[in-house]
Order: C-alpha cells, then sequence, then structure tokens
C-alpha cells in the first residue's frame, strides 16, 4: 500500500468533514435550527480551510 502525504491526509479529513457539514447543514435546515445551521456552517468553513492549506502544501 502506497504511503500518503501529509497534505493528502490532510485534504482526506477535510473532504471528510466537508461531508459532515453538509449533511449536518440539510439536516439543521429541514429542521429549521438556526444554531445548528450556524454549527455546521463553522464544520464546513473548517474543512474548507483545510483544503485549501492541503492544496497549498502540495
Amino acid at each position: 500500500m502506497a504511503q500518503l502525504s501529509p497534505a493528502q491526509r490532510t485534504a482526506g479529513t477535510a473532504r471528510i468533514l466537508m461531508t459532515a457539514g453538509a449533511l449536518f447543514a440539510a439536516e439543521a435546515v429541514f429542521r429549521g435550527s438556526v444554531a445548528r445551521t450556524l454549527l455546521s456552517t463553522a464544520l464546513l468553513a473548517l474543512g474548507a480551510g483545510l483544503l485549501f492549506f492541503a492544496k497549498r502544501a502540495d
């Protein structure tokens, strides 16, 4: 099995966070919860930031 670079591992983590954030956001909007929507937006932003820095590291 090939070894992944730290940037590739970070990008994988970022994709997982963004997927979880998107699912969490959809659930929050469906239920109409403002607090959950804000929290899911923060999760999406964290994932996007990690993905951005992972892409720059390569």
